[in-house]
């Protein structure tokens, strides 16, 4: 079977070859991704804040392993630990707003590869995925949650179970796009409910996002997430907003 399988798949793609999603050449082989634009994004690694995982310009001497960035220093977020893979720039872009707001839901696979790899130091600390989530009315007029998307096959990789329906969004907000912290702060207070809270007490949980933007959303997540009995609540974004 796996051979007719591949046989196949050699046939599907020889007749409707693969295009990558953001430079539209042909690709050898299945996927969405070329090498080249692979390598284009502006990938976020070390130093970076041990709390929510804000860029360092530049190596930091200390004695403390666990350095903060300024803001975590001054108001930490209440989550204990944030990952995001690349940096929210115009090349990444690319290929969020197209899986985000242009129902290309094939783009889960590629960004939440990019993030499996970004986020593999927490795989043997998380109990339960959790995807960050979007209010029903959203939900009729998108037909999905990207958020859902990426959890089913960052579930997969890291063999974690998926709760899709214990973190419910109550109430619909408007779009946080051209909002200031403050407003991003005051437009999700609140919103988040927990349902069948014992699936979540004492776990260790992985919440996921595509963007990363004030941390605003998945901080009041984490509230109610270990207001509701859960451990430990860490977060995995595809991209990162640095100003």
């Amino acid at each position: 079977m796996v051979i007719l399988k591949h046989i196949w798949d050699s046939v599907i793609n020889f007749i409707f070859p693969q295009q990558c999603c953001i430079c539209k050449n042909f690709l050898g082989e299945s996927g969405y991704l070329c090498i080249s634009c692979a390598s284009k994004f502006d990938v976020i690694s070390e130093p970076k804040c041990a709390c929510c995982g804000y860029p360092f310009e530049f190596k930091l001497k200390s004695k403390n392993k666990k350095l903060l960035c300024p803001n975590c220093i001054k108001k930490p977020y209440k989550f204990d630990g944030a990952i995001s893979a690349v940096r929210y720039d115009d090349f990444a872009k690319k290929i969020i707003l197209p899986f985000k707001h242009g129902d290309k839901t094939q783009y889960a696979k590629p960004i939440s590869t990019i993030m499996i790899m970004a986020g593999r130091k927490f795989k043997d600390e998380i109990d339960v995925i959790i995807p960050v989530p979007i209010h029903l009315t959203r939900m009729l007029k998108r037909k999905y949650n990207q958020a859902s998307l990426l959890s089913t096959y960052i579930s997969k990789a890291y063999q974690k179970p998926v709760l899709y329906s214990t973190l419910l969004r109550s109430k619909s907000t408007p779009s946080q796009g051209h909002m200031s912290e403050k407003e991003r702060k005051q437009n999700v207070s609140g919103v988040f409910v927990v349902k069948k809270n014992q699936r979540i007490k004492g776990k260790n949980i992985l919440l996921i996002d595509d963007v990363f933007t004030t941390g605003a959303t998945v901080n009041e997540c984490t509230k109610i997430l270990k207001k509701s009995g859960a451990n430990k609540v860490f977060v995995l974004t595809f991209a990162r907003v640095i100003k």
